[in-house]
């Protein structure tokens, strides 16, 4: 990133709505404006056809056996709650921390 008297910064910040990317990269632009040909958004309800292929991709790479897509982050921790949760009532540890 460069300021206005073209002196050069190393922006390490990831702020809201924003990721780590960097700015403007030419890879990255590319790939967001060929991404944008074919699928821009969708919500979870909606079935496309990326999305099996992205949930085989996350279980090879984690190691797990299924995938979860949710909407929002608030979703993903009260999911992660609610396996945790699961998990434990399947192992029989019912203990609840104060």
């Amino acid at each position: 990133m460069y300021d206005a008297e073209c002196r050069q910064y190393l922006d390490l910040v990831a702020g809201i709505a924003v990721n780590g990317l960097g700015h403007c990269h030419p890879k990255v632009v590319e790939a967001i404006c060929t991404q944008a040909g074919i699928l821009m958004h969708t919500s979870k309800p909606v079935s496309h056809a990326a999305q099996p292929r992205l949930a085989k991709l996350l279980v090879e790479i984690s190691g797990m056996n299924k995938a979860f897509f949710c909407n929002s982050g608030a979703e993903a921790n009260e999911a992660a709650m609610k396996l945790a949760r699961k998990a434990a009532k399947a192992s029989g540890n019912r203990r609840r921390s104060a």
